[in-house]
């Protein structure tokens, strides 16, 4: 295993369903008077969903690949390329069904919404200890002793 192509998986869907509760909240909020016990807490709801929303949608990464030589990804503002010797951490959470890749290194802060390994990658990185740094350090390592 020479190169991870993470998946992306329920990004439109998980979207949908954080705009559908921000109209709702903001015609529930139309509805009531400013003086109602509820109006507060509807309007810190609306603004909350409307931050995440907005933070997901920053934070999209149309592609995001780990190999032997670095980290590559494209989002909104253009492509990028990490080595793989400034990267300190790269985990993969899955909570409640929503998915995501946190990266880090010297400089730099990568967080991935609704990306997640296949379960064909789960398997191959059993011998790393599922770790995916591990991983990208050994294939590292291993890519330069083979001359690529």
């Amino acid at each position: 295993m020479k190169v991870l192509n993470l998946r992306k998986s329920s990004e439109k869907s998980t979207l949908a369903i954080l705009v559908t509760l921000a109209v709702l909240t903001l015609s529930i909020l139309k509805v009531t008077s400013q003086k109602h016990p509820l109006h507060d807490l509807l309007l810190m709801a609306f603004m909350l969903t409307s931050i995440v929303i907005i933070f997901l949608i920053l934070n999209s990464k149309n592609e995001l690949t780990i190999c032997r030589h670095g980290i590559f990804y494209s989002s909104a503002f253009g492509n990028v390329h990490i080595e793989p010797n400034k990267t300190k951490l790269i985990k993969q959470y899955s909570k409640y069904g929503f998915n995501c890749v946190v990266i880090i290194g010297h400089g730099y802060f990568i967080f991935a919404p609704f990306y997640y390994l296949t379960s064909k990658q789960k398997q191959r990185l059993k011998r790393y200890d599922n770790n995916l740094l591990h991983w990208l350090q050994v294939t590292r390592k291993r890519s330069k002793f083979q001359g690529f």
